[in-house]
């Protein structure tokens, strides 16, 4: 079409757009551009605001303007634009669908990111590291399941490098953190790339203000209809920081200070033992009640479209946390009461407990965890280019 002496061509891609529908974003079609949602948006920028442009192209199927389109992931799919939305259009989930069809487009492989997406594959996908765990538990007489059928008890009562030492969670997590660390700087890189290729300079330094920003969930906490959502996402977050500074703590005290997990109670050990305990106890209970309210959420909200992925995520933090906080309260029953039934219910509780960390972070740039890392890096983005504060 030509526009005054601009000749603008249009290649819709169909496929994409049957690809946006299937993940999730079923209502697209139904929007009719009036651009309520862009108007009712608190996150939105006054110049091309998001979500009404993103729909347009969604609709038509362009795929290249929706790749290098940072805006996608400024959205928070807090509801606001949804509730107002006249024609029930739901942008804020149509939002959510063009992310996870991006995602499988700039990671690799990318038949992996569809297979992540897809229900049909999950069960498989979980029992991968299940059947890793399982094989390499059976290597060794003096570890794994030959020590899950005696049960040692030593003076510390019930172990369980006894049962998984950590040279193989290391030779398992280390090669598995290196190549998700892989696959999210390409994708961020490839990403990075799309979005620079619009042509915008660089006007400004983003990264620290965009930290806070994630830290802080300033720009979370602008939506109205998303405060359950706010809250429910603060305690998952802060509670895997707990988590991962309660692991650090752990690490520093073996390698350290010679000290082998697990870690005392005692209150004379209180800074090389129980407030790591503290630390990541409460840890695990804020991530498990931001969980519950995540799902609750997502529950309660009728006219929201939960994709497979959405469940799935929450699904896997929950089994995390509830297996973790359970393999700990069972260790410390098996070791009072010195029962080799509880010792073995520990000691299976801590095996499911490493297959679902295995599945979050060996899918994590797959995966609605992605957004982690894309999302800080589309604010780093816009506002070096100015176009957020």
């Amino acid at each position: 079409m030509e526009v005054g002496m601009e000749r603008l061509e249009c290649s819709p891609d169909v496929a994409f757009t049957k690809e946006v529908v299937a993940n999730g974003g079923v209502d697209l079609k139904k929007c009719y551009q009036c651009a309520t949602c862009s108007v009712v948006c608190p996150l939105a920028p006054d110049k091309n605001p998001f979500p009404r442009k993103e729909m347009i192209w969604g609709q038509w199927g362009l795929k290249e303007r929706l790749l290098a389109d940072p805006d996608l992931w400024l959205c928070y799919a807090c509801g606001d634009c949804s509730v107002q939305c006249p024609r029930g259009a739901k942008p804020g989930d149509v939002m959510g669908a063009l992310r996870r069809t991006v995602v499988s487009y700039f990671s690799f492989p990318s038949f992996l990111a569809k297979a992540v997406q897809t229900q049909r594959w999950f069960l498989f996908l979980l029992l991968l590291p299940a059947v890793l765990f399982y094989v390499l538990l059976g290597l060794g007489q003096d570890f794994g399941w030959a020590e899950f059928a005696r049960v040692t008890f030593e003076d510390g009562g019930l172990k369980f490098d006894r049962f998984v030492p950590h040279w193989l969670i290391y030779s398992v997590f280390f090669p598995a953190s290196a190549f998700v660390v892989l696959v999210f700087a390409v994708g961020g890189w490839r990403m990075w790339q799309k979005w620079a290729g619009n042509g915008d300079e660089p006007k400004q330094a983003g990264l620290m203000e965009s930290l806070k920003d994630v830290i802080l969930h300033r720009r979370f906490d602008k939506c109205d209809e998303g405060r359950w959502r706010f809250l429910g996402h603060l305690g998952i977050f802060y509670g895997f920081v707990f988590l991962a500074i309660t692991t650090a703590a752990t690490i520093v005290m073996m390698y350290g200070f010679g000290q082998n997990p697990p870690l005392s109670f005692s209150p004379s050990h209180f800074i090389d033992g129980l407030l790591w305990k503290i630390i990541g106890n409460f840890g695990a209970l804020i991530l498990i009640v931001g969980t519950w309210l995540a799902i609750q959420k997502r529950l309660s909200a009728k006219d929201q479209i939960s994709h497979f992925c959405d469940y799935a995520f929450l699904g896997v933090i929950m089994a995390i946390a509830v297996t973790g906080l359970g393999s700990e309260i069972l260790r410390l029953l098996a070791t009072g009461t010195r029962s080799a039934g509880v010792g073995k219910a520990a000691y299976l509780t801590y095996y499911l407990h490493l297959v679902f960390v295995f599945y979050l972070i060996f899918y994590a740039p797959y995966s609605k965890m992605a957004h982690i890392v894309y999302r800080t890096l589309a604010l780093v983005f816009a506002r070096s280019r100015g176009r957020i504060a």
